[in-house]
């Protein structure tokens, strides 16, 4: 290949004319070949690199795929399947004495049993405490295929669920953040069957607003058909490996919120439930007023403030003389549930169940 200046100079004069015409601009000329030389060299690494990042990203994708496949496969319930409608049941755990204060436990939206695991080791000592998996949730059948899941219909569905578990005396609901929606249908319609509420992190309706809702509804939409994609190729389930303990969940109860994230069917119940909400909202009485404030209320949170059901707490206390707000800003939303957190949550229940007596 010739050098860059055999055109100026000739091959034979080569090294003089390069000396004369030694200005920075020519002299360059002569090198230009080693600049592309890198450039080359470079695209080929930076080629070789996205190539390898690929791979390991497809690699990824069948691994956590395998992974959530396998999740999938287990198919043997580890509680109770109670039948509150001919053919259809719901997976329950209940322990404690019976005939001790009743406690119903409300997963979150997304949530399964195991979430209120700590709050029934707290309280099974003297308190019949009962978790369970909504319909469609988790181990529990499907909602009926004409029914809108809205938080009226699951209300009515814990009363089923209560009355097949032979309870007759009212109970206290634990529920956690979309769960306080419920609690406040619950409250609502049946006031008389209610010991009492603790909302942890919960959500109000009486706060959220039509222009808030408006716009949530579609992004949920979205959201939730991408998360059911991702189950159904089994992403979701591996990737549940991968999300902070903040539960400390032991055996079954672990594999069970893993199972949760990789099954299509519980993603699709999560949009159902939660779209029904919301578009229910509008015509709702529980979304302009709330009777929770007649019954005692305790609320946790990771506000300072002690968040959207704190005013609700302070009117149960004023109006029955048993409510109050526990600010846990340490805590996340998912970590107010866990071991340490339920035992205060425990504390506020037998408040309750105690008639204002130390809980402690």
């Amino acid at each position: 290949m010739g050098r860059p200046l055999d055109s100026l100079c000739g091959s034979v004069q080569f090294e003089r004319c390069r000396r004369l015409y030694w200005m920075p601009g020519l002299f360059l000329l002569e090198w230009k070949a080693k600049p592309v030389g890198m450039i080359i060299k470079g695209a080929k690494r930076f080629g070789a690199g996205v190539l390898a990042i690929v791979l390991l990203v497809t690699a990824l994708v069948i691994v956590l795929g395998a992974m959530g496949t396998l999740l999938r496969m287990r198919s043997t319930p580890p509680h109770q399947l109670v039948e509150v409608e001919p053919g259809r049941h719901l997976h329950t755990v209940c322990e404690g004495p019976e005939g001790a204060p009743f406690v119903l436990y409300d997963a979150g939206a997304f949530g399964i049993y195991a979430d209120g695991w700590w709050v029934m080791e707290a309280l099974k000592a003297d308190h019949r405490v009962c978790l369970y998996d909504r319909a469609g949730m988790g181990w529990s059948d499907p909602v009926p295929a004409d029914v809108s899941p809205t938080p009226d219909w699951h209300v009515e569905d814990m009363r089923r669920l209560k009355a097949k578990l032979g309870v007759d005396q009212p109970a206290v609901l634990v529920g956690h953040s979309m769960a306080g929606i419920r609690l406040h249908a619950y409250a609502n319609a049946y006031p008389k069957e209610l010991r009492g509420l603790v909302f942890v992190d919960a959500a109000r309706p009486q706060t959220l607003g039509q222009e808030r809702v408006s716009a949530f509804v579609p992004w949920l939409r979205r959201a939730m058909t991408v998360s059911g994609a991702l189950a159904r190729v089994g992403i979701a389930g591996g990737v549940s490996y991968m999300l902070p303990d903040e539960l400390a969940l032991d055996g079954a109860q672990k594999q069970d919120k893993r199972r949760s994230v990789s099954a299509v069917s519980h993603h699709k119940a999560t949009k159902a439930e939660m779209i029904a909400a919301f578009e229910a909202w509008p015509d709702a009485s529980w979304s302009t007023e709330t009777r929770a404030e007649q019954i005692p209320v305790f609320v946790f949170s990771n506000s300072e403030s002690g968040g959207a059901n704190a005013p609700v707490a302070e009117a149960a206390l004023a109006n029955t003389g048993l409510g109050g707000v526990t600010p846990l800003p340490d805590a996340s939303h998912v970590s107010l549930l866990n071991r340490e957190n339920a035992a205060l949550i425990a504390a506020d229940v037998r408040k309750i169940t105690q008639g204002g007596k130390d809980g402690g």
